[in-house]
């Protein structure tokens, strides 16, 4: 398959400009009453957070890589996510000669026209789609037009595929150029699983249709009981309990009397501290969630959580509530692994004071009830 792939991590939101610093403003869509869409989870970019023990970035390239694409390259708009040192695909992330994201592209584009492909495949993430490559190749092929892109029903996704030959042979940049074919497109239309992965509530939705069996992701680790997974590592105390669906991420510890259900996803390297109950919930990786909490309905990273029924993000100080993994309490929870039972599930019925520390009530936010 002589194809060339660009992969960009999508940044902030779209306008019809570029900033200052060259970061891409304009999508391949002349439809003007498309919303503007933030491409970013409690300040990440989507694309670069972890669904089920593995990040979606990761997850598009080995699917790209299951129909046969070698050259992969992958952008981002704005500073490089701080995963990519720890990504499965972190040797695939490219930067220009001079800062920006369009100098980058231009690069990655040559480097593919100098090496013969015959065919671009541009995508951006943002939204995740389950596409089958080879389909929409054969489409390509067969309309004889340069430029296809997806849609999905009546939107338009941000999934190329372009002839590498009028932009070997056109004259300017190679994004005016690409600009050039836009009048000529064919549009794929398809109707498999897509996810624009614009709000909080559509990655929440991501992880349950991963649970439910609605997309193709799959949890990254051993299923230790019928719909409960545990990553590499995971430690979870024998007097907690875990209610399916669950996962419980690679070095991430559950401790003493905490209860993880409602489909909830705690990823790599967190500490759910003794007597938390967690329902309905994303935690992102790197999160440390305090003693005799009640968290329900929200996404966490870090210091911030975002409350899905109430639709707003709130940041805590305190971090005895909830706050990043220190490398001290990291270091204790490798030794704990080490040195004691590690990831055993127990049925004890658990005892939690009546007096729960709630994050959404507490009146340390001003939400007092």
């Amino acid at each position: 398959m002589n194809i060339g792939v660009i992969v960009t991590i999508a940044g902030g939101r779209h306008s019809e400009t570029d900033d200052e610093r060259g970061a891409p403003r304009k999508r391949i869509d002349n439809n003007t009453n498309a919303k503007a869409t933030s491409q970013l989870l409690m300040g990440l970019p989507v694309g670069s957070c972890d669904v089920l023990g593995q990040s979606i970035i990761d997850r598009v390239v080995a699917r790209l890589r299951g129909f046969g694409a070698q050259r992969i390259s992958i952008i981002s708009e704005g500073p490089l996510p701080g995963c990519t040192a720890s990504s499965a695909s972190g040797s695939l992330y490219r930067t220009g000669s001079t800062p920006g994201f369009w100098p980058a592209w231009d690069s990655v584009v040559s480097e593919y026209l100098n090496q013969g492909v015959e065919t671009l495949l541009l995508v951006r993430l943002g939204p995740y789609v389950e596409l089958d490559l080879r389909d929409l190749l054969r489409f390509h092929r067969e309309s004889a037009s340069p430029l296809t892109q997806v849609y999905n029903r009546h939107t338009a996704l941000d999934l190329v595929v372009v002839d590498a030959a009028p932009l070997r042979e056109g004259t300017g940049s190679f994004r005016t150029r690409l600009s050039a074919l836009i009048p000529q497109r064919q549009r794929y239309s398809f109707t498999g699983y897509t996810n624009l992965l614009a709000e909080p509530a559509d990655f929440r939705r991501l992880v349950q249709d991963a649970f439910s069996g609605q997309c193709g992701m799959r949890p990254v680790g051993r299923e230790v009981r019928s719909g409960i997974w545990y990553g590499e590592r995971a430690r979870v105390d024998r007097s907690a309990t875990i209610l399916a669906p669950a996962f419980i991420g690679a070095e991430t510890c559950i401790e003493a009397s905490c209860t993880i259900s409602g489909a909830t996803a705690v990823e790599r390297q967190c500490e759910v501290d003794c007597g938390t109950t967690v329902d309905d919930c994303c935690v992102l990786p790197g999160t440390y969630l305090g003693m005799g909490l009640n968290v329900q309905h929200a996404l966490v990273k870090g210091s911030k959580l975002f409350h899905l029924n109430r639709d707003i993000e709130v940041e805590i100080s305190d971090s005895r509530l909830i706050g990043t993994t220190s490398p001290s309490r990291q270091l204790s929870r490798r030794a704990r692994s080490v040195l004691g039972p590690s990831g055993t599930f127990g049925l004890n019925l658990v005892t939690r004071s009546s007096q729960l520390a709630s994050l959404l009530t507490t009146r340390r936010f001003g939400r007092g009830d």
